[in-house]
């Protein structure tokens, strides 16, 4: 199932969209905007990345597919070793981006990411959180999620990704 898997704001109404299969690009998404039901959202910027992997303004969805259609890009190649300096960067700016716009599904979004890269059950594993069902309810993008368990999981994937590096390395010795 194709999902946009990470999003940034370029400018006015385009957005760098990144998809679950490796393509990534520019999608302008003015026309949407200039007609209803888009027309009457006063936040562009306020969007949530829902778990389906569309776009959310407000009740207001683009599919991923809607979205892969008007995207401008190319795919990238799929690497499978993680660079954990990025993960970093990338988990920081998303929480410095909640606390700033008093967003939480921002910092979600970003750790829901990476967690379907290495899989719900190993990530949930590594974390060591005994319910898998408050991982996946502080994972859902309509939910309020519990920030304990964001960090948990936001820990669990660092650290695999750390995990994976260094098997990378010992396997290319």
């Amino acid at each position: 199932m194709l999902k946009v898997i990470d999003v940034d704001f370029i400018s006015d109404h385009t957005l760098e969209l990144t998809f679950n299969d490796g393509y990534q690009g520019h999608a302008d998404l003015s026309v949407y905007f200039k007609k209803l039901p888009f027309s009457e959202i006063k936040d562009f910027k306020r969007f949530s990345l829902t778990s389906d992997g569309a776009l959310n303004w407000s009740g207001n969805e683009l599919s991923a597919a809607t979205l892969r259609d008007i995207t401008q890009g190319s795919y990238k190649p799929t690497e499978l070793s993680f660079d954990v300096q990025e993960m970093e960067t990338v988990i920081k700016q998303a929480s410095w981006e909640s606390m700033m716009e008093g967003r939480p599904d921002i910092l979600q979004a970003a750790i829901r990411a990476y967690v379907e890269q290495f899989g719900h059950g190993q990530v949930i594993a590594k974390a060591g959180i005994k319910s898998r069902t408050s991982a996946y309810r502080s994972l859902k993008p309509e939910t309020t999620p519990n920030f304990g368990t964001l960090v948990q999981l936001g820990h669990a994937v660092i650290e695999l990704a750390k995990d994976r590096t260094a098997a990378n390395k010992k396997s290319n010795i």
